[in-house]
């Protein structure tokens, strides 16, 4: 049960990095669902925990996400340990996944925006994606700030995928979706994906979810017939599982705004 067919994956080689200055929002599920994501379509990447608070990518065994301390002791990004990643990022030669913190969240895009990162990785044959996440309730308003952030900073060089947290709370405003925000009508051309974490459709779904990932485990190892958890409880994982997946494949990579505006000019 475990097993999806495995096939080449849909996505070229790529860059993905969650951002948010909003703890809390799921940044790390997300980093775990591109990850084994990508894994499942024959692409495994490296994967890095770069959260200067919690760990929570890094304590999945599966993932071997290795931990990187980016800030200094005046929270701004410490160039060498920056560099550091940046060199073995380009060393793997396959697809990485970064999961940032909200702490670092100001200092990481300042940086990246300072030093043409994201041109750098294009240099080398990377896609680049940057996940961020609206959730819904109080934190509606900032998560959707730190979209526009990011849309406007980098939308014209990198694909932003923004994902609809609704899983505590449905994502909306006045009753609309979010397509029909200003914030994304505004940005829409900078938008390479929009992928919804779904309200879970009973209690006990989002309990088994909950319980996955708080027992630090994938979904394939809490849905494999081997694991701890009973039949049932596998059967909705491994349909929560199938259900992302396909939502993921909107992911494809499409020219950036920059790319689109020159193509047009000439």
């Amino acid at each position: 049960m475990a097993e999806l067919n495995a096939q080449s994956s849909p996505l070229p080689r790529g860059i993905h990095l969650t951002l948010s200055g909003k703890g809390g929002v799921g940044k790390s599920v997300v980093a775990r669902l591109v990850a084994e994501f990508l894994e499942d379509k024959g692409d495994p990447p490296r994967c890095f925990d770069a959260d200067p608070v919690n760990a929570s990518f890094a304590a999945v065994p599966a993932f071997d996400a290795r931990k990187v301390e980016l800030l200094n002791a005046d929270q701004k990004i410490d160039s060498s340990r920056f560099d550091a990643m940046i060199e073995d990022i380009l060393a793997a030669e396959r697809s990485v996944v970064i999961d940032s913190g909200a702490a670092s969240y100001l200092a990481l895009i300042a940086y990246l925006e300072e030093n043409d990162i994201i041109d750098l990785f294009k240099s080398h044959g990377f896609q680049v994606y940057l996940h961020t996440i609206i959730t819904g309730g109080a934190a509606v308003t900032f998560t959707t700030q730190n979209f526009t952030d990011v849309a406007e900073r980098f939308g014209e060089e990198a694909s932003v995928v923004v994902w609809l947290n609704h899983f505590w709370e449905i994502v909306e405003r006045d009753g609309k979706p979010f397509t029909e925000w200003r914030a994304y009508l505004a940005n829409q051309d900078r938008v390479g994906a929009v992928i919804e974490i779904p309200k879970m459709s009973s209690d006990t779904m989002a309990a088994d979810f909950s319980a996955m990932l708080k027992a630090n485990l994938s979904m394939a190892e809490a849905s494999d017939p081997h694991s701890s958890f009973r039949i049932m409880q596998r059967s909705r994982l491994f349909k929560i599982r199938k259900a992302m997946f396909e939502a993921m494949t909107v992911m494809a990579p499409q020219a950036s705004a920059r790319e689109k505006a020159s193509e047009a000019a000439a």
